[in-house]
């Protein structure tokens, strides 16, 4: 019982700090694979820094068909940034739709997997065809089957009500993740053509990219901002382009340092265990005082005393290290199965840990094992 209490304090610092660091190896890993999902190599440019706006100082039709030609080697894709919002009611069953607007070529950029139907295409984009594309879920509650290519919804957009005709069923395959940060969305998700809700002469806040993969994303940034303002006659700080490479970097950089802070002050519980071995193999020490006066009269050595007590300081460490260990991971297994994410337990964390807890076994250990060592024989044999 002695030293099951005496490995208490390494087991709570040992299972803590794996626990901290296998659950930010697992947010880490998440949230790349959400960003991996939403594009490594998309990047987004919209109006800012400008204190009095200009009508030329947004994006229209004209200034697409630039761009597109300009840097047409170095973009996968390019559409306005833009989503229509309105209630949509079939049969007494009404949903709250998000349209958002894309170019054809979307789904080579992302991953669509498509049901039923097709995609937005160039046909609808040139024109402005009145036709969405319905995620499953919506198509569900509206119509109560997913196959219903060919029916229509009526829609307000632009405060006109619209007839859209659905061209295609399609699945969101979003990680259970970011549908439980996201928490229960009131919008259903659909496509439409990004020409057909708005004018002809309607200027754009923002533009959506992807960039070619052998091209960098900033430098290809920088060469379409610099473009641009002066297309716009405005200076490139008029402009923000930001990357989802870049806001991936400055995320993982938060959850790495967060996971190193905590884990630090975990590990302070690793010192109180340490302090529980020294103090315990002191009373072990004093309470083997005759033991260690036969053994060192029968000829042990005061190294063999030595090693005797380090090798059980640095067991109990070792032990407590292991059962921290196992503690530490099945608690991250347990939580990771409550909010259905992937559990990353990096292997050379565990080793580190248990390497630790070693050491430290041995160096709070060390001092009353010297104390055994150097004890004489003869006043060890009196010690009643």
């Amino acid at each position: 019982m002695r030293s099951l209490l005496t490995m208490l304090g390494i087991i709570i610092g040992i299972s803590s700090v794996i626990s901290i660091v296998s659950i930010g190896d697992s947010m880490k890993g998440v949230m790349d694979d959400l960003y991996k999902d939403f594009g490594e190599n998309r990047a987004v440019l919209y109006v800012g820094n400008i204190e009095e706006f200009r009508s030329t100082d947004f994006f229209y039709n004209d200034d697409l068909k630039i761009l597109k030609e300009r840097f047409n080697d170095k973009l996968l894709y390019m559409c306005p940034s833009e989503s229509v919002r309105s209630d949509v009611t079939v049969n007494r069953n009404t949903i709250k739709l998000n349209m958002e607007c894309i170019d054809s070529g979307y789904d080579n950029v992302q991953q669509v997997k498509m049901l039923y139907g097709r995609m937005i295409n160039n046909n609808d984009i040139d024109k402005k065809s009145k036709v969405v594309v319905l995620e499953q879920n919506a198509a569900m509650k509206l119509f109560g089957k997913e196959n219903v290519v060919g029916k229509t919804i009526r829609t307000k957009i632009d405060n006109n009500m619209e007839d859209l005709l659905i061209v295609g069923i399609y699945k969101n395959e979003q990680s259970p993740f970011l549908t439980l940060m996201q928490g229960q969305d009131m919008y259903e998700d659909s496509f439409i053509p990004y020409t057909m809700p708005f004018s002809a002469n309607y200027g754009y806040y923002g533009l959506d990219f992807f960039i070619n993969d052998n091209y960098p994303v900033s430098l290809v940034g920088d060469e379409i901002v610099n473009y641009i303002a002066k297309l716009k006659n405005r200076t490139s700080e008029n402009y923000i382009y930001y990357t989802v490479e870049e806001e991936q970097t400055q995320v993982n950089s938060i959850v790495t340092g967060l996971s190193v802070a905590v884990a630090a002050i975990a590990a302070i519980s690793l010192l109180v265990g340490g302090i529980g071995i020294m103090n315990i193999m002191l009373v072990s020490v004093t309470e083997r005082t005759r033991e260690i006066g036969i053994k060192k009269a029968l000829g042990a050595r005061t190294k063999d005393v030595l090693f005797q007590f380090l090798i059980e300081s640095a067991t109990l460490s070792a032990i407590g290290g292991i059962v921290g260990t196992i503690t530490g991971i099945g608690l991250v297994m347990i939580g990771g199965s409550f909010i259905s994410i992937p559990i990353v337990v990096n292997p050379g964390s565990i080793v580190l840990a248990v390497a630790f807890a070693m050491v430290i076994g041995i160096f709070f250990g060390y001092y009353p094992a010297k104390k055994a060592a150097k004890s004489d024989p003869i006043d060890a044999l009196r010690y009643e």
